[in-house]
């Protein structure tokens, strides 16, 4: 069975756009940009995940967008929690989402909430065309990467998870310096703190990244967390 907006966008070659983003900045800017491209329509602006549901909740049937940007950092409502609630009430709505930042969890989160893909705001508009064309067309579109940092947040959860309680054999010097990671401080910080040099610290760092099996601070805070390792 075709959905209406696959129908209309067949015959129409028009794709209803809504864009939620905190920034007017953003919304007017994206606005003028796709107000270039036949079959883009910018049909609704939000300026949070409230005001975009209590939009789509008051337009008629055929006004709806086809798509959604979503921000994911958005003050009253985020992107994710938002996403969550349209794909319940709106399961037609094809959401992409969009942020400044290469964040593996979030972008996790928001395709188990239901997004079917994922740009950053500093692509360019033509990239954005494509990837919402191929959305439409029953696509999942994400930047190249974005996609590398998701397999690499997957790996790093996976071997989390199979690590259990394993020890990791974390010599007493590494542990205070991971204490130090999951207290969010500094290369600088760490080393004042162990009377020791900031090139000593990422030494370490890296070591502990190997023995973790992992490549970002936030991931060795999780495994550290969740292993109580410190």
């Amino acid at each position: 069975m075709v959905k209406a907006h696959e129908f209309e966008f067949i015959n129409s070659m028009s794709i209803r756009i809504g864009i939620v983003d905190d920034q007017k900045k953003i919304r007017d800017n994206l606005e003028t940009r796709f107000s270039f491209f036949d079959g883009i329509d910018v049909v609704m602006l939000a300026q949070n995940g409230k005001d975009a549901i209590k939009q789509l909740k008051s337009m008629k049937k055929d006004s709806i967008p086809t798509v959604l940007l979503m921000d994911i950092e958005m003050p009253v409502m985020d992107g994710v929690e938002t996403t969550r609630i349209i794909k319940k009430d709106f399961p037609d709505i094809d959401i992409m989402m969009q942020t400044v930042f290469e964040d593996e969890e979030n972008i996790f989160k928001s395709i188990q909430a239901g997004a079917s893909g994922y740009l950053l705001k500093d692509d360019p508009i033509d990239k954005y065309v494509i990837a919402i064309e191929e959305m439409v067309d029953g696509g999942a579109p994400i930047s190249s990467s974005v996609a590398l940092k998701l397999l690499q947040y997957m790996r790093e959860t996976n071997a989390a998870a199979s690590a259990g309680s394993e020890d990791f054999s974390l010599t007493s010097r590494e542990l205070d310096i991971l204490k130090g990671i999951v207290d969010d401080l500094t290369e600088f910080q760490i080393g004042d703190q162990l009377f020791i040099s900031p090139h000593t610290v990422r030494t370490h760092i890296k070591n502990i990244y190997k023995k973790l099996h992992v490549h970002t601070r936030a991931s060795a805070v999780k495994i550290a967390l969740q292993n109580r390792l410190v």
